[in-house]
């Protein structure tokens, strides 16, 4: 019976080793592996990607660590701590569906296993910013600004604990999708619309996010590239700004507790006296995908601004009646604490600066 076993064993890795490519292909892992007595055992090759996929999570070099633990499971699909440790992987990464997929594979293959309850805790976890993963990528035109798609939801908008024009914590709930840009509008995006640069560092070059420009050419801007391309863009609401930056997450930053993984700031674009913004997408994106909502330059939102949230509307609309504009996000020239997801400033609607510029909202579909 035992060599029987041993062959069942050799027959059931032979057939599984394949990479499996959809749900009704798992479960056939799963019954097979389920099935078997005594269970395979992890292949050498396999084995090899394993330690070096451990290695690779002891250095903080995750994405790495799940490329190994995947060729690991490519050899062996049946192996359940495989996925349970993909899984966590994934999870530091931020990708939280990919997460979830691979912990319930290890659910499915290990239902009793000694990680079980553990798994189960992280599902639910991940489920709650699952939602929040990035979404369809698209742009309108070849000259217009890349856009992702982000979900409905609900959010903590603000802080306790910061300035005073940031309290209270309040709950806020979009419930529309809508599409916000990837980056912030750039010199080039600019000059295909407007035909002209405003920028102080036009030097900078075409990737880096045009600035020196005023809330009411933000609307000039809108105005034509609404024309151009027959959709309805328009800038952020505040809610809506703060619900992307934070991306189903509660970090200091648009996507970090540090702010020099995200944000281009005072403290590292350039020497005393010579900073200046760089080009965008060259730090780290948050969980939705969006580059440089902390940092490079103040972006300005739709609303008006008002020295607290006492009042402000809970379903993401933007907060009218004011004087002067909102701006958020910090900037290549101020301080860390101005990249804060929770920071504010605020400027009349002529104003131009060498650190404002702007990113669009377009309504969707």
């Amino acid at each position: 019976m035992a060599n029987i076993n041993k062959f069942l064993a050799v027959i059931f890795f032979l057939i599984c080793a394949p990479a499996f490519a959809d749900a009704d292909a798992f479960q056939e892992v799963v019954a097979q592996y389920q099935a078997a007595n005594p269970k395979p055992v992890l292949p050498e090759a396999a084995r090899k990607f394993r330690v070096q996929a451990e290695f690779a999570v002891q250095e903080k070099r995750y994405d790495k660590a799940v490329e190994l633990y995947g060729r690991a499971l490519e050899i062996a699909p049946w192996w359940p701590e495989g996925h349970y440790n993909l899984a966590l992987t994934l999870g530091e990464t931020k990708k939280y569906r990919e997460a979830l997929r691979e912990m319930k594979r290890y659910l499915l293959l290990a239902p009793s296993g000694a990680d079980a309850r553990a798994a189960q805790d992280k599902i639910y976890q991940w489920e709650s910013v699952a939602e929040a993963e990035p979404g369809k990528v698209f742009k309108d035109c070849p000259d217009c600004p890349e856009m992702v798609e982000i979900p409905a939801g609900s959010f903590a908008m603000g802080s306790n604990t910061g300035e005073p024009d940031e309290k209270p914590l309040h709950s806020v709930t979009i419930a529309q999708p809508f599409a916000i840009g990837k980056t912030e509008v750039t010199q080039q995006q600019w000059h295909a619309v407007m035909g002209n640069d405003p920028s102080n560092f036009a030097g900078c070059g075409d990737s880096c996010p045009v600035e020196q420009v005023s809330w009411d050419d933000t609307q000039a801007f809108i105005k034509k590239l609404n024309a151009k391309t027959g959709k309805q863009y328009r800038l952020p609401t505040e809610a809506e700004w703060e619900y992307a930056c934070r991306a189903g997450s509660q970090q200091e930053y648009c996507g970090s507790d540090n702010a020099d993984n995200v944000s281009w700031n005072s403290f590292n674009s350039g020497s005393f006296l010579f900073n200046t913004p760089h080009p965008a997408a060259t730090k780290q994106a948050n969980a939705f995908g969006l580059y440089d909502m902390s940092g490079n330059v103040w972006e300005w939102v739709e609303d008006n601004y008002h020295d607290s949230y006492n009042g402000a509307p809970a379903d993401g609309s933007a907060w009218l009646g004011g004087s002067m504009h909102v701006l958020r996000g910090g900037s290549w020239g101020y301080d860390q604490k101005f990249s804060r997801a929770a920071a504010r400033s605020k400027f009349g609607a002529n104003f131009r600066y060498y650190s404002y510029g702007f990113r669009l909202v377009r309504t969707l579909p």
